[in-house]
């Protein structure tokens, strides 16, 4: 970076696009380590990673992404508990995305409804969800890059693909979601590796 460019108070270049400076093999274990928290029902350990994994994509200042984690834990924990109207977490999950410092032209509701639509697709398709969950997190990104979907479709994909593959390894798994998953977390970890890679090289 030339010593002249304008950085934001964390030291990202401040003409960057948003999110974009992450080193994807890190970002891609830090949500390994939170999915694996979440389904062990580990919440502590969720919310710290949560926290590491925001300060890695968002170069967020500490109070920040801590803040972003508590809406986006509390939209969390509430859908999971919820069995339909699904809508009224939308808000939750926007407050967490503003306080990252989404760009000034990204509508963080819209950002906000779809990161939920990948979640509800989860959970009302079950197992065979990968494909649709990887087209919802394509328009995710789409909205939260400003970028078109062809772009970053390889990177929602392989993402929708890591979530099949642990749903249907622990559905087999005698140990269920809470064992070690030794035939399917070593999977789950390559497919976010190659998803965040591709989204890295979409957006550089």
């Amino acid at each position: 970076m030339s010593p002249d460019a304008p950085e934001t108070t964390d030291g990202v270049p401040a003409n960057s696009r948003w999110g974009a400076n992450f080193d994807p093999d890190r970002l891609a274990l830090l949500e390994l380590r939170m999915w694996k928290a979440y389904y062990r029902r580990q919440p502590a350990r969720l919310f710290g990673w949560l926290v590491l994994g925001l300060r890695e994509q968002a170069h967020a200042s500490w109070l920040r992404a801590l803040l972003a984690a508590l809406w986006l834990t509390k939209a969390a924990a509430g859908f999971s508990r919820a069995q339909g109207d699904y809508d009224r977490f939308a808000p939750d999950i926007a407050r967490g995305y503003r306080l990252l410092g989404l760009g000034v032209d990204v509508d963080a509701r819209e950002v906000a409804r779809r990161e939920l639509r990948w979640w509800v697709v989860r959970r009302e398709i079950g197992l065979s969800a990968g494909q649709a969950a990887g087209q919802a997190i394509t328009r995710t990104y789409a909205a939260i890059y400003k970028i078109q979907e062809g772009s970053v479709a390889q990177a929602g994909r392989l993402r929708g693909e890591a979530a099949e593959t642990r749903d249907r390894g622990a559905a087999a798994d005698a140990d269920g979601p809470t064992g070690a998953g030794r035939a399917y977390w070593p999977e789950v970890a390559r497919l976010l590796r190659e998803s965040y890679r591709s989204l890295k090289a979409a957006l550089a």
